[in-house]
């Protein structure tokens, strides 16, 4: 895959602060797109699309309304036109809308929202190569399905069905995963996006069960600074977005074991991903989203493995 590499003025595109700034996601992703990506790759696939690639001597079995009539007069034989075929990829976004996603630390955007830039702007990419993407929201429970689409108007339901989201209840991501195995009749991509604070055992099997048949499976593990850092210093009250838990803290006497306790966490699911052959990125919503795609495809993360 060739991804063409930005130049340093387009390195954070965008700031996590500024996009914050800017209402609604679809303006978001798109000053995210603008930038990252010059000319997409092209799949090595051959047949019968748009975009000329080079001649061959005609062969029998070719199509006769490929020959290239030029040529022939020009050399008294026959070439027929070789064209480059986009792979018609289908892809999915598992899209994590528990209430624990509607966490954000001060003046940048909340780890749903976050995540929806991510989404919007791996969309926008995909269909602007003719590929298919589609949408599923869970929490509790699956909430929204849109199936994989390619057209054009495509991408203003997406949009809609991300902006109209409400962060709410706990953290089934096996109930996502399940639409995804209904849905996933052909080989593709999964994207899957959450802070996995749940169950994570029965969903990797899933995505087990999904890379054996065929799918290649990315989990963006979606973690706000605060959560990453523990940065407060004076006594804080605590509040279960998930639950009604409440708790009174000095953070300072619990950075050190709070720390450990990430660290433990992110390092388990980056394990359940190697263990289950599942691509991983952590996603501190500190970082530019688009760092994030770009860290992804150079990774072969978002490459053309599907016939």
């Amino acid at each position: 895959m060739a991804v063409l590499a930005p130049r340093k003025t387009e390195r954070r595109l965008i700031d996590p602060t500024a996009l914050a700034r800017l209402r609604g996601v679809t303006l978001r992703a798109r000053r995210v797109v603008d930038g990252i990506l010059q000319g997409l790759h092209r799949s090595p696939h051959q047949g019968a699309s748009v975009e000329f690639a080079e001649h061959k001597e005609y062969a029998p079995g070719d199509e006769i309304r490929h020959v290239d009539w030029k040529a022939y007069a020009r050399f008294d034989k026959y070439y027929v036109k070789k064209f480059e075929q986009e792979t018609n990829l289908q892809a999915l976004a598992v899209l994590d809308c528990s209430a624990s996603m509607g966490y954000g630390a001060d003046g940048v955007l909340t780890k749903y929202d976050y995540a929806a830039v991510l989404v919007t702007t791996l969309a926008h990419l995909l269909l602007r190569q003719q590929d298919a993407i589609g949408l599923v929201k869970y929490a509790d429970e699956v909430s929204q399905v849109l199936p994989p689409r390619a057209r054009a108007n495509h991408m203003g339901h997406l949009v809609e069905a991300l902006d109209k989201a409400k962060v709410k209840g706990g953290t089934n991501l096996e109930a996502g995963l399940a639409a995804v195995v209904e849905f996933s009749r052909r080989r593709g991509m999964v994207f899957v996006f959450s802070d996995f604070f749940g169950d994570a055992e029965r969903p990797f099997g899933m995505m087990r069960q999904l890379v054996g048949r065929g799918q290649q499976v990315t989990v963006f593990h979606v973690l706000d600074g605060d959560e990453l850092t523990l940065p407060f210093d004076e006594m804080t009250l605590f509040e279960g977005m998930e639950s009604k838990a409440r708790l009174l803290v000095e953070p300072r006497l619990v950075r050190k074991a709070y720390l450990a306790k990430m660290a433990e966490h992110q390092e388990e699911i980056r394990r359940r991903c190697l263990e289950s052959q599942v691509g991983y990125q952590l996603v501190d919503t500190r970082e530019a989203p688009g760092d994030i795609v770009l860290r992804l495809l150079k990774s072969g993360g978002a490459d053309r493995k599907a016939g």
